[in-house]
């Protein structure tokens, strides 16, 4: 009796090792390639801020010897752990869909690349819109007075911040069709909370944006209203037997109210 369940256990723990050994195969691309193109990687760091980082051609500063290499270690790292992600998620998923039903296989994949989406989005968005203009608002604002001498760990460290947070931000609507769909929550309940999402968004642009002025905590309070609308107007499409969504149901009877007539 116990033979069937040693072969199964061999088999899936062959399986689990091969799916180990890609993973730690990628995240060791994926370090060594950012070592070796460390410059390029830091220099794609460091154009947000425009070149104004410091009077040394605006070029972060570094006060310790091993900075330096802790910087570019820590950054190695995080390189490698970009690369073994994907290949993380794709191997726990081979791994389980022979025991997951058909119909969640294909929301899986579905729900995956949605994510995935997302999340690249918010870091785009951070990376081109919001610290463009966050830094250049703190980095001018001591004109006349005092000069940038910014830390590149500290610098690097809030950028990778911001970008991982508004990737965080925009897989609202990922998350709200998902919890819809899972009856977490309802459509109607997130329907009733959209009067506050303007002011919470503010809030949580104030605590997420570098600067305190209004211009920069717009730029991200705007785009998360968006993001909750499309997530209920997703929640909706979710379980739109739960309500109705801007009057849609009632126009679209009106619109087709003749051609069920003649029917």
């Amino acid at each position: 009796m116990l033979a069937p369940y040693r072969g199964v256990a061999q088999v899936l723990g062959r399986r689990i090792r091969r799916r180990l050994l890609w993973v730690f195969l990628s995240f060791g691309i994926g370090a060594a390639s950012t070592w070796y193109l460390r410059e390029e990687v830091f220099t794609f760091l460091l154009a947000p801020a425009g070149g104004k980082l410091s009077p040394f051609n605006g070029l972060p500063v570094y006060t310790s010897p091993t900075t330096m290499m802790g910087a570019t270690i820590q950054l190695s790292i995080k390189g490698g752990v970009l690369a073994a992600f994907p290949v993380f998620v794709v191997s726990l998923y081979t791994l389980l869909s022979p025991i997951i039903a058909p119909p969640q296989r294909k929301f899986i994949k579905i729900f995956l690349p949605a994510t995935v989406l997302c999340f690249f989005a918010g870091g785009t968005f951070a990376y081109f819109v919001m610290l463009p203009t966050g830094l250049k608002f703190l980095l001018s604002f001591g004109d006349g007075v005092a000069v940038p001498l910014i830390n590149l760990t500290e610098y690097v460290s809030l950028l990778l911040s911001m970008m991982f947070w508004l990737g965080v931000v925009f897989e609202l609507p990922v998350a709200m069709f998902l919890l819809t769909k899972l009856r977490v929550v309802s459509y109607l309940r997130l329907r009733r909370v959209r009067k506050f999402v303007p002011v919470m968004a503010f809030i949580l642009s104030a605590i997420l944006t570098p600067t305190f002025d209004m211009i920069n905590q717009t730029l991200l309070a705007v785009p998360i209203i968006v993001l909750y609308e499309v997530g209920l107007f997703l929640s909706w499409l979710a379980r739109p037997d739960e309500g109705d969504y801007w009057y849609i149901k009632k126009v679209w009877r009106t619109l087709t109210w003749p051609y069920r007539k003649l029917r």
